[in-house]
């Protein structure tokens, strides 16, 4: 009976985890698309600008968000 109990129990446990490793997993997809999204959204907006310090704050934002999305793959 006790072991019937402890079976239960590190089935029930080992379910927990990988279920917390599927929600981290789409939490980081999500967050990737977004920064996806952001990036694009940005690289427009370069295009779209003609002040040349508007054009290099933009492309900074682009490769810190770009960096960003490599270290996010790296995580993965």
């Amino acid at each position: 009976m006790k072991l019937l109990k402890l079976y239960e129990k590190a089935k029930k446990y080992l379910s927990l985890i990988s279920e917390k490793e599927d929600i981290e997993k789409k939490k980081i997809e999500k967050l990737r698309d977004k920064i996806e999204e952001k990036i694009s959204k940005l690289e427009k907006k370069i295009r779209d600008t003609k002040n040349q310090e508007d054009k290099l704050k933009l492309k900074e934002e682009r490769e810190i968000l770009k960096d960003f999305r490599k270290q996010l793959k790296q995580k993965k």
